[in-house]
């Protein structure tokens, strides 16, 4: 067992957004101790992200908050994509094979309801933000971290806790309190957005792009009736030049690259941003981490951003329950693994991001000219379209180079792979098989004989027999072989019987805790 001294709180979450609120609401919900807080004055009526995926819905679903996320948003059913005079290429997102998932879908929700959801659920859960608070200063020692707040009306206090989570954006003052180093590059375009009612009488689940001489545009479906996001390229922008983002503007806009009228008036928010994006070095600084847009910044193309850092955060707060219940070299095993996965899943997907938006806002005419001839075809293909189901929605993602997941799957084992997303089949009428994981921690499966599970608090269940087969091949069990599964809904590891687990120190500190 860790040796604690005694704190004020667990933990410390410094910034209010999406990642924030999820950090708060898992720390309330795994049983620890939370102060959040934010320097602004309330939740933020911005409607910033737009859309959340299915791995998302996913982690929001182990959270408790999925059906009150779901009814504030709503299914992105299509996407058609216009490329100069040729005919418009319609990508069903509800018609691609999703494979298991409970949320075959992009939710098209505002950032600003995500974040009503979140905080409903945390103050549902005891916790509440505190708004109007800022960092002052931020120090650590080996056993606790030691912060500074000014709340409202200048009142300073000074609170001590076992960890602290910036969550501060990409400006982090977090971040920059431990020094760590965010190499930004500048990608060297400029957007414009702007959600808008329009008199034009759009599909309301379906968002529309246009990729022309003019630049990229497109509008993306919310869920209130009428409202649409336009998303726009400024290819000419003079460097310096603010845009006067009015009803006018954007009928010109519209009709120059589009062709039609949009009619656009009650401008719900606009906003012009130059794209940047940036990787922090670390994650990790001894008991301070850092979550969400404090640890990577980068291009909006396909919505990964406000996702990846509710993943995040999910990530590392079962981690720091479970550090509680383990020997110091575990904790730390189990704590360093939080960079080691999410660090590199951004940098993935900021490499991956940067090359699509080069590609989309080429100044190269020959690039233009060539994606305007091939875009129809490409648009059309399925491999591109599959791409925006289960790819965009994040369930194929994998963690590699963990140290708390088996290094190679046992012999003659197919999928899932260590590191990957449990699957999720149905096994009878309303139950799936991230059903029967344990909400709070590790879920190990058994087929010595009838199939059972053990949960995190080490109580053995028998399962229905009828599911033997489904289960089999969904963990792609050999024999009487055994499979770990995280939290978070991803596998550790399948190993031919539990001496052989027991063999792999990370998995055998996770049984001691349950038991086992």
């Amino acid at each position: 067992m860790m040796e604690r001294r005694e704190q004020d709180v667990d933990l410390i979450v410094i910034g209010a957004g999406p990642t924030g609120l999820t950090a708060a609401c898992e720390a309330r919900r795994l049983g620890l101790s939370v102060v959040i807080i934010d320097r602004k004055e309330h939740r933020s009526t911005f409607s910033k992200a737009l859309v959340v995926h299915a791995r998302t819905m996913e982690v929001m679903e182990t959270m408790g908050v999925s059906e009150r996320v779901r009814a504030a948003g709503a299914s992105f059913d299509a996407l058609n994509a216009h490329f100069g005079s040729s005919e418009a290429v319609r990508m069903d997102l509800r018609g691609l094979d999703w494979g298991d998932t409970r949320y075959p879908y992009w939710l098209s929700i505002p950032q600003y309801e995500t974040e009503r959801c979140l905080e409903e659920h945390l103050i549902a859960l005891g916790g509440a933000v505190r708004w109007r608070t800022s960092l002052e200063s931020l120090e650590q020692d080996q056993d606790s971290v030691s912060v500074t707040l000014r709340g409202p009306n200048g009142v300073v206090e000074s609170l001590r806790a076992q960890w602290a989570i910036g969550c501060d954006g990409g400006g982090s003052a977090t971040r920059r309190a431990l020094g760590v180093a965010m190499e930004r590059e500048s990608l060297e375009e400029t957007f414009v957005l702007a959600d808008v009612h329009t008199t034009q009488a759009l599909a309301e689940a379906e968002g529309h792009a246009w990729y022309g001489e003019g630049g990229l545009v497109l509008l993306v479906p919310m869920p209130e009736a009428g409202l649409f996001r336009l998303i726009a390229h400024m290819p000419e922008r003079v460097e310096g030049e603010r845009f006067t983002l009015d009803e006018a503007f954007l009928d010109g806009l519209i009709l120059e690259r589009a062709g039609f009228e949009l009619g656009a008036h009650e401008l719900a928010w606009t906003s012009q941003f130059d794209l940047h994006q940036g990787l922090a070095e670390r994650y990790r600084v001894g008991r301070i981490f850092l979550a969400g847009d404090a640890a990577h910044v980068h291009s909006p193309v396909g919505g990964q951003g406000m996702n990846t850092g509710i993943q995040d955060a999910h990530n590392l707060l079962w981690k720091l329950a479970l550090s509680r219940d383990l020997e110091p070299a575990a904790a730390e095993l189990y704590l360093d693994s939080y960079q080691q996965e999410r660090r590199a899943t951004a940098k993935a997907m900021v490499q991956g991001t940067g090359r699509a938006t080069r590609v989309l806002t080429s100044k190269q005419h020959f690039v233009g000219m060539l994606l305007r001839a091939l875009g129809p075809y490409l648009a059309s293909t399925q491999l591109l379209q599959e791409q925006l189901g289960r790819a965009v929605g994040m369930l194929d993602l994998v963690y590699q180079d963990s140290a708390v997941l088996q290094e190679m799957p046992a012999v003659g084992l197919g999928q899932p792979s260590p590191g990957s997303r449990l699957p999720n089949p149905v096994l009878a009428e309303a139950t799936r098989l991230h059903d029967l994981l344990d909400p709070k921690g590790h879920t190990l499966f058994l087929f010595d004989g009838s199939p059972r599970k053990l949960t995190a608090d080490g109580q053995l269940q028998r399962l229905d027999p009828r599911w033997e087969p489904i289960l089999r091949d969904a963990l792609a069990v050999p024999g009487n072989g055994v499979v770990l599964v995280r939290p978070d809904r991803c596998v550790v590891g399948c190993w031919s019987d539990l001496a052989d687990l027991e063999r792999f120190s990370p998995a055998r500190a996770v049984l001691d805790t349950m038991g086992a």
